[in-house]
């Protein structure tokens, strides 16, 4: 696996299949994540999908997209349904991480799902969404860090 951006990206789909094998007979679902108010200037923006917590360890899956538009979509396929938290962040001065304060608070814009974080440090159950046997969407919108402002 390959560490990027501060989340640990695995070798894409691939991954997420072997996972689904272990998961047993249930049908595998889909992600659709839509990042808004990406700042539209090339940098990269990640997406990571975080099974059972937000450490790296826990985020295996993930992908990577230049903003060209403030709009940026992510299409993950063959996810196992169970309760997943999906992150993403723009790497500004693309350096290939999130950057942090001496605090440990991010100074690039971020999101998780259901907007955890914002007031204080998230958690996985803050963050967790269910994903099924189906398609689900997915919208997180980017924030600039107060710190970063």
């Amino acid at each position: 696996m390959k560490m990027l951006s501060g989340f640990c990206l695995g070798a894409g789909l691939a991954l997420v299949g072997s996972i689904a094998v272990c998961a047993g007979t249930a049908e595998a679902g889909s992600l659709t994540l839509t990042v808004t108010n990406a700042e539209p200037n090339g940098t990269t923006v990640y997406a990571a999908i975080c099974s059972g917590g937000l450490e790296r360890s826990a985020c295996t899956v993930g992908d990577r997209k230049n903003a060209v538009d403030s709009t940026v979509k992510f299409q993950f396929s063959n996810v196992p349904p169970g309760r997943y938290a999906v992150l993403s962040y723009q790497d500004l001065n693309n350096d290939g991480s999130l950057d942090r304060s001496k605090l440990g608070l991010p100074l690039e814009p971020f999101a998780l799902s259901n907007d955890a974080g914002r007031r204080g440090r998230p958690t996985f159950e803050q963050a967790a969404i269910s994903i099924g046997e189906g398609p689900r969407d997915v919208t997180l919108q980017l924030r600039r860090p107060v710190a970063a402002q």
